[in-house]
């Protein structure tokens, strides 16, 4: 999950507005279908794109005593399901461990996810697991994203209900275009820093 960063303005402001109809917020099927096709497309072509980087990854964090190279996670996905958020295993107390967390390549098997429609390239916070999750808490139909509204926030430690509104503003006000935009700014975000 790419951290937050600092800025954000003009239609793409993170700040939360009050109000919003009971029950989860979700796209329409055509706005659905739009943004499952464009997550895979271009998830997929990442992933061939940096095959070599991925495979580099794998190499470099693949543990000396057998320690499996990928970590796993459970958060909470669409319509409060559970699934497995992936990410390279990588100690923050070693060098390499610091380098891929810096260029943000820890994050990189979350495109599995998004192959396997645990995740959208852009979409709310996966939220950490939470057994006593009931449907109605879900403030929205969606999948979590990589990376999303939230990352424009002033801040990163956004929780309980400002979380809540925030996601259901991502989700109302969704475009294809909106999309774009926040992943051009996560990562430029993650190559100049906030």
């Amino acid at each position: 999950m790419i951290r937050g960063s600092s800025g954000g303005c003009g239609s793409d402001s993170p700040i939360p507005q009050q109000g919003g109809s009971a029950g989860p917020a979700r796209l329409d099927p055509v706005q659905s279908a739009t943004k499952v096709i464009f997550d895979r497309v271009l998830a997929a072509t990442i992933l061939i794109v940096l095959a070599p980087v991925f495979l580099g990854c794998v190499i470099l964090t693949s543990g000396a005593e057998g320690e499996p190279t990928f970590a796993s996670s459970t958060r909470i996905g669409r319509r409060g399901v559970n699934f497995r958020l992936l990410s390279f295993r990588a100690s923050p107390e070693q060098r390499l461990g610091v380098l891929l967390t810096r260029l943000g390549m820890d994050h990189l098997p979350e495109l599995i996810n998004v192959l396997r429609g645990d995740m959208s390239l852009v979409g709310p916070r996966p939220a950490a697991d939470r057994p006593d999750i009931h449907e109605g808490e879900v403030p929205v139909d969606c999948r979590p994203g990589i990376t999303g509204l939230w990352v424009l926030a002033p801040r990163a430690d956004i929780s309980g209900p400002e979380a809540a509104m925030l996601d259901r503003r991502y989700v109302d006000s969704w475009s294809l275009a909106r999309d774009i935009r926040i992943l051009y700014r996560t990562v430029a975000a993650v190559r100049y820093g906030p």
